[in-house]
């Protein structure tokens, strides 16, 4: 009784002391609340896209909050706030959020484990487990999250374990899934031993007329991945044979590269280019000699280059080089149009395998590099850009010295940006090149050959571009 007492005491204490407080304190003044602007969706939209190009993926994610509470349904902002969340390894919440997109279970899945391919977790050695598995809870009886775990999988070689997932998920598809996912079942088939079950699957594939690019693609790299090249060759013929589709050439030829039969191949790519229209591509692809330009340096070689500097317009006429990557170089040179100058240039065993300074001006005498070079590029400055993707050249402009750091831009899935197009006898012809540069729009373009790295292009300030070679 005692403490209930005291209970009742120290509450009353308490609320006795706390009325005679609400009397005797005055009545505080609210301050005038400055109303927030509020910022327009157009604005927020801006933001968006800058904060996710400057990867500052938590202002994306809190920008994306505030405009889906507006806009109920934007493809665009729920692709930034999924993908943030991703890139900041959110995975919980990222999962959480396609789980909100997409009402049908089934297409949640699907995206969910579509997640570590398209965001290549391999490479980045990124554990995607997360949303396979979330996938297959979320959506069981569908079967393309445990064909697409079976193929990750797989090529972690974990085959037993990869074939289990692939042909539970194989077998719960159906209609035009059964058909889209059909290759990706005969690669795991092909990785787990099963080959000739992988090898018949896609054969029967193609001879129910799903002969797609696609499946003629994943059907010869079986043959590829297994290195049965003559084998792979002569099933191509015999569909070429049957069904002349240009995706047999193409086919064909990539196995012919994988064999080292090169002179083939490039007779495929003539075919696709004459019946096909596709252009040069496979040539360029393939290197073949109808349409790369002979570079190599020799005592009959001349290159021609055109320059521009102040406004000016003249040719540059580089004859005669001996070019030795490990002792120097040697060349001749001439300026025509109103500079009409010549000489020669001989460039140091040390130039040529350390130094990062370019010489650009040229006058009427013989010229002795030693710590500079001209035309070419050093075998130092070359390894850079190869293996680190970066250099700097120190270039002596005309009105003062000017450092560049010159970044790797070249696009190697895109074979039109690895080569350099130039006139040999009036025809268009190919080299192959790096394409490097630099922060303030400066450009060099290199043949990309560590025997021969001649400069096919530079801007900076001035240009020049290599146009015919003789």
């Amino acid at each position: 009784m005692k403490k209930y007492a005291l209970i009742f005491a120290t509450f009353f204490l308490h609320a006795t002391v706390f009325a005679q407080l609400k009397k005797e304190t005055a009545t505080p003044v609210k301050p005038i609340e400055k109303p927030v602007p509020i910022v327009s969706t157009k604005v927020l939209k801006k933001q968006l896209e800058l904060n996710f190009k400057r990867k500052k993926y938590k202002a994306v994610i809190v920008i994306a909050d505030t405009l889906l509470t507006r806009i109920k349904k934007d493809d665009n902002i729920f692709i930034k706030k999924m993908s943030s969340q991703i890139y900041l390894k959110m995975d919980k919440d990222a999962i959480s959020t396609i789980k909100m997109w997409f009402k049908n279970k089934d297409t949640a899945a699907t995206v969910i484990s579509s997640i570590p391919s398209q965001y290549d977790f391999v490479t980045k050695k990124r554990s995607g487990d997360m949303y396979y598995k979330a996938a297959m809870a979320y959506a069981p009886k569908n079967g393309i999250p445990y064909i697409l775990y079976g193929a990750q999988l797989a090529d972690m070689g974990k085959n037993t374990e990869a074939l289990n997932y692939a042909r539970k998920g194989y077998n719960l598809t159906t209609g035009r899934y059964k058909v889209a996912f059909a290759s990706t079942f005969a690669l795991v088939l092909n990785l787990a031993g099963q080959k000739e079950e992988a090898y018949k699957l896609m054969e029967n594939e193609l001879a129910n007329g799903r002969n797609t690019s696609e499946n003629i693609r994943d059907y010869f790299n079986l043959y590829i991945q297994d290195k049965k090249y003559e084998e792979g060759i002569k099933k191509a013929t015999e569909y070429i044979n049957k069904d002349s589709l240009g995706m047999y050439f193409v086919e064909r030829a990539e196995m012919q590269v994988a064999s080292g039969s090169i002179e083939k191949a490039c007779e495929d790519a003539t075919v696709l280019k004459e019946k096909y229209n596709e252009g040069d591509y496979f040539l360029k692809k393939y290197n073949c000699t109808q349409v790369m330009a002979d570079v190599a340096p020799s005592f009959n070689r001349t290159y021609i280059y055109e320059v521009e500097f102040f406004g000016k317009l003249y040719d540059f006429r580089v004859s005669n080089p001996i070019v030795d990557m490990q002792k120097g170089i040697s060349f001749k040179y001439k300026l025509t149009g109103d500079v009409g100058t010549n000489g020669t240039v001989n460039i140091s065993e040390e130039a040529i395998n350390k130094a990062h300074t370019q010489m650009n001006h040229f006058g009427k005498e013989q010229l002795s590099l030693t710590d500079k070079t001209t035309v070419w590029i050093s075998n130092e400055v070359f390894n850079e850009i190869k293996t680190k993707g970066e250099t700097y050249i120190d270039g002596d402009a005309y009105l003062e010295p000017k450092s560049v750091t010159f970044t790797d831009v070249t696009d190697n899935t895109n074979i039109d940006e690895l080569y350099y197009t130039v006139k040999v006898d009036d025809q268009d012809k190919y080299i192959k090149c790096i394409k490097v540069l630099g922060k303030d729009g400066e450009e060099m373009w290199i043949n990309d050959d560590p025997k021969n790295p001649l400069i096919l292009k530079m801007k900076t300030d001035f240009r020049i571009e290599l146009k015919q070679i003789l």
